[in-house]
């Protein structure tokens, strides 16, 4: 993912899935090249291999802050609720995640 295409298609949420283990360090690196970019879109992660520990620990220090965090999904089902609080910008939920993470 470029910032440009980022920004020619508008994207507000990107959401990274691991379904093997490899793709765990792969994360890591997105959430580094995120940062080194300045992006400012908040990262999703899930899959099979990851897990709310690796995301708190690994992931989100090298990207999460209040305005683009990284949050772990458990499941799929659940993204809708978790994108509909960052586009509305609900700094509660958002607090709620930088306290438990």
């Amino acid at each position: 993912l470029t910032h440009s295409l980022l920004s020619q298609y508008n994207v507000d949420v990107v959401g990274l899935s691991g379904l093997i283990t490899p793709s765990l360090d792969e994360m890591i690196f997105v959430a580094k090249e995120f940062e080194k970019a300045g992006l400012t879109q908040p990262i999703l992660i899930g899959g099979a291999t990851t897990s709310k520990m690796h995301t708190a620990v690994k992931i989100s220090p090298q990207y999460f802050t209040p305005e683009h965090p990284v949050i772990h999904v458990l499941d799929a089902s659940r993204s809708v609720g978790v994108v509909s609080s960052l586009i509305s910008k609900d700094e509660d939920y958002v607090q709620e995640i930088m306290e438990e993470y």
